[in-house]
């Protein structure tokens, strides 16, 4: 009765838990989820609708100006501030209007359209960066969740024990410091599972961050990360298409086209005035037609020099970038030897460490029901095949990040709830 009492209760609170029913969070839902929920990528998307509104525009003329004008108002005398008694007052309204040169208007929508270049790079970067950082942070509660169920496995194991432990102290094959140390491998046990249950509301933190409350979802099956969405020597050859040396090279075009906007300052701009003063009774009304032409003199003390310190930008933009390719040549290169390193480990787990704990423990087990051996023998190997498991599960979780990091390296050809690699088993 007492057992059923308790499933009872355990399978209502189970119904009542507010995710008992929630459908599983895979790794595409993940990415779904960031896209749609990511604050910096809706930024950089207002950005990006900033830049292009800015194209059409650079390459305009500038707005015409309205004058309203009094010239040769009195300002001493019998007519002081009158200005419809001195023959001289007239009262003038014109319009001006500024043509920058055209290679300068063409260089501004140069610049404009290079802007919105850097723009649109610095998107796919900072979405290609979510997609690594998601895929990263569902891969850690993953195996958060995967050691905590370990370490309650281990629980479970030596609170089993208890039985024998109880039974042989009453057939007085055990002391009463065996069945303490029996107890205290389950205190450590249970301690250990709080600790890790802390690790996981860590990791679900963190992914939370990207995707918001989708993160409390109970985890779907893993992604397939024995395999590599491109072929490993592609990796390094496609880094002229990585988001982050793409973005570095649209700012060397947009260095680039601040320097033709320098140059351009070396051609003359022009502006046109036309103006009417109204003079009547007195004298008749007039017209007024003023042309202004910029003099750039001279150019190699100012506009040269403008010129000379665009070009050193672009000198910087290049070599920043040319850093930038070899630095993360050295971290796909480093990525690569971390995801074949922690496969090879993680055969030898499958072969040889793991059978090897599982026969300790079954040994050392059998050896105790047979009155031949300790119980502590028996504590020690459950507690080294746990190590064992939680051992390979770390470097699962090392295999995973770097899977992570090379396979969202460059954009994802498909949208990401779509693609093959995201929710492979």
């Amino acid at each position: 009765m007492r057992f059923s009492a308790s499933l009872f209760a355990g399978l209502l609170a189970l119904a009542c838990s507010p995710h008992a029913f929630a459908q599983p969070l895979s790794l595409p839902d993940a990415l779904r989820a960031g896209e749609a929920q990511a604050p910096r990528l809706a930024a950089q998307g207002h950005a990006v609708n900033a830049a292009t509104f800015q194209v059409s525009r650079a390459t305009e003329l500038p707005d015409p100006r309205l004058k309203l004008g009094l010239e040769n108002l009195p300002v001493s005398g019998n007519n002081a501030f009158r200005y419809d008694q001195d023959f001289m007052t007239q009262r003038t309204i014109g319009l001006s209007q500024e043509f920058p040169n055209a290679a300068k208007r063409a260089a501004r929508g140069e610049r404009a359209t290079r802007q919105l270049g850097l723009e649109q790079a610095n998107l796919a970067a900072q979405r290609t960066t979510a997609h690594r950082e998601i895929a990263a942070a569902w891969l850690d509660l993953y195996f958060a969740e995967s050691a905590r169920l370990t370490l309650v496995r281990l629980a479970d194991q030596y609170r089993q024990q208890s039985d024998l432990a109880a039974s042989g102290i009453a057939r007085g094959r055990l002391s009463a410091a065996d069945a303490f140390a029996q107890r205290m491998a389950l205190e450590q046990a249970n301690d250990r599972i709080l600790e890790q249950e802390r690790a996981v509301t860590k990791a679900r933190i963190a992914l939370a961050t990207w995707i918001g409350t989708d993160a409390n979802r109970p985890l779907a099956a893993p992604p397939d990360i024995t395999r590599l969405e491109h072929p490993t020597e592609h990796l390094v050859d496609r880094l002229a298409e990585h988001p982050t040396l793409r973005l570095y090279a649209e700012r060397e075009a947009l260095a680039q086209a601040e320097v033709l906007l320098a140059r351009s300052t070396r051609e003359r701009d022009w502006s046109l005035e036309v103006g009417y003063s109204q003079r009547r009774p007195t004298f008749d009304n007039m017209i007024s037609v003023v042309v202004a032409i910029d003099l750039p003199i001279a150019k190699e003390r100012r506009q040269d020099r403008d010129v000379a310190s665009k070009l050193a930008e672009v000198e910087q933009a290049r070599a920043m970038r040319e850093d930038a390719r070899r630095m993360h040549e050295a971290e796909v290169r480093t990525l690569l030897a971390d995801w074949h390193t922690a496969g090879r480990r993680i055969e030898r787990f499958d072969t040889v460490l793991a059978p090897l704990a599982r026969e300790r423990a079954e040994a050392a087990l059998a050896a105790y029901r047979g009155g031949r051996g300790e119980l502590g023998a028996v504590l020690e190997a459950e507690r080294a095949r746990t190590e064992t498991d939680l051992a390979k599960l770390q470097v699962q979780q090392e295999r995973g990040r770097a899977w992570a990091a090379l396979n969202f390296l460059y954009p994802l050809d498909e949208h990401p709830m779509d693609h093959p690699m995201a929710g492979r088993s």
